[in-house]
């Protein structure tokens, strides 16, 4: 009995999920910011106060625009979003001048497990990074790895996106300016 329980933890420490370096994946832009469910955007068509004004972004990534209907503009950018609305206003406007802004980004969840002090799921600003997440969860334990910090992307079946603390704390790396999504799963091992 002992020997089968040492084979199965054998193997099953011996099998390890696979992942990517954070330094191994594009950097963000931040002059273009993403929209994401929730958000509220302030789209201007010039000369056209009927089809102005602040719209919400549903959780399904739509807004309602009047004339148009539903648009869908979760997962692209302002300057995409003013473009696809040009083209569909042509049929209606002549030459739309169209200008699209964020007007209130929404809050993002994740959930931090593992070791650190205080598990759980947070609340943050958008555009913050893993150090934020781990220090809402009052940071690592004095059993935790600090090169086994992950990422798990919420929606995405790809493999998980490795840190070491050394790399989040420091000034100009790439692990710090990586920064987190809605959904999102932080993993202290």
């Amino acid at each position: 009995m002992a020997a089968a329980l040492l084979a199965a933890c054998a193997v099953g420490c011996a099998t390890e999920q696979p992942f990517v370096w954070v330094q191994s994946l594009p950097a963000p832009d931040p002059s273009q910011p993403v929209i994401a469910p929730r958000d509220t955007l302030l789209v201007v068509v010039k000369n056209q106060t009927a089809m102005s004004g602040a719209f919400a972004v549903g959780d399904d990534g739509d807004y309602l625009q009047p004339t148009l209907g539903a648009v869908h503009v979760a997962g692209k950018t302002t300057g995409q979003i003013a473009g696809e609305l040009r083209g569909r206003l042509g049929d209606l406007v002549v030459n739309p001048e169209v200008t699209v802004a964020v007007d209130k980004a929404a809050p993002i969840r994740v959930s931090v497990v593992g070791e650190v002090k205080t598990p759980g799921s947070y609340e943050l600003t958008r555009d913050q990074g893993i150090v934020r997440a781990l220090a809402a969860a009052g940071w690592l334990t004095d059993f935790a790895d600090r090169d086994r910090i992950f990422v798990l992307r919420a929606g995405q079946a790809g493999p998980r996106i490795r840190f070491r603390t050394l790399d989040l704390t420091a000034a100009e790396n790439h692990a710090s300016r990586f920064r987190l999504h809605d959904g999102d799963t932080v993993v202290v091992e």
